[in-house]
């Protein structure tokens, strides 16, 4: 059976108005809610006091850590490096000690072959001398003999009158001798000459008592060779000279 045709029509709900109105309310309370809580975010906050009961305690850094101290070295090892250094010194020392009497004995040979060659050196020089002398006297005596053989005289003739004084004058500024002789003494020296001069030995004839005078005496005769010849050019063989202490003439 076919259901009769009628026009539709909705059935009126109860209670809208109270719901729209709880909405309404609803959105009131929201929109309040927003506007006081972007308020109370963009006021400036009120300070807040508080009153402590307990105090805080202070924080302290601790102390930095100290570094250790180095560990000493043990008495036995110091005592051996102080015996090493003393043994390196010893060494030392001696090869130093070593060189040193090195060098003094390389310096003393040099010295001792230097004198040696300074000696023959000088002999040989004494030698040559000697040998120039001895023809030197050769030749003079045979001068001396050729003229004593026309005079009639020889080299032992005696000296002329003033010989002995020259002679003595030529011996008196090479006399060295400072010290104070009681009296005048004499000393007499006894010369023995070449023909030409030169002293070829001296003696003391007659002492005067006082050591020091004759010696002077002596020496100065030697510092005086040769002594000058007579006055025929030939020098007596012997001659006796006497000097003072306190001659003015000296």
């Amino acid at each position: 059976m076919q259901a009769a045709a009628y026009p539709y029509q909705p059935v009126p709900e109860r209670g809208t108005t109270r719901c729209f109105l709880l909405a309404l309310l609803m959105h009131l309370l929201l929109g309040a809610l927003l506007y006081y809580g972007v308020r109370w975010r963009s006021a400036m906050p009120e300070g807040v006091s508080a009153e402590l009961w307990e105090s805080v305690p202070e924080v302290v850094a601790p102390p930095p850590a100290a570094k250790p101290a180095p560990a000493p070295k043990p008495v036995e090892e110091d005592a051996d490096i102080s015996l090493q250094e003393k043994q390196r010194k010893a060494e030392r020392a001696a090869r130093d000690e070593a060189q040193q009497a090195r060098q003094r004995e390389s310096q003393a040979r040099a010295d001792a072959a230097r004198k040696e060659a300074q000696r023959k050196a000088q002999e040989e020089q004494r030698q040559a001398d000697n040998t120039r002398r001895q023809g030197e006297l050769a030749r003079l005596q045979a001068q001396a003999g050729r003229a004593n053989a026309g005079t009639g005289s020889g080299t032992s003739a005696r000296p002329s009158s003033g010989y002995a004084e020259r002679v003595r004058q030529r011996v008196k500024p090479n006399i060295i001798f400072n010290d104070d002789v009681p009296g005048n003494p004499a000393a007499v020296v006894a010369v023995h000459m070449a023909p030409d001069g030169s002293v070829l030995s001296t003696r003391l004839a007659r002492s005067s008592g006082n050591p020091g005078w004759d010696n002077a005496v002596l020496r100065a005769v030697a510092r005086s060779d040769p002594l000058p010849r007579d006055e025929n050019g030939v020098a007596p063989s012997n001659i006796n000279i006497t000097f003072w202490p306190k001659d003015q003439g000296g």
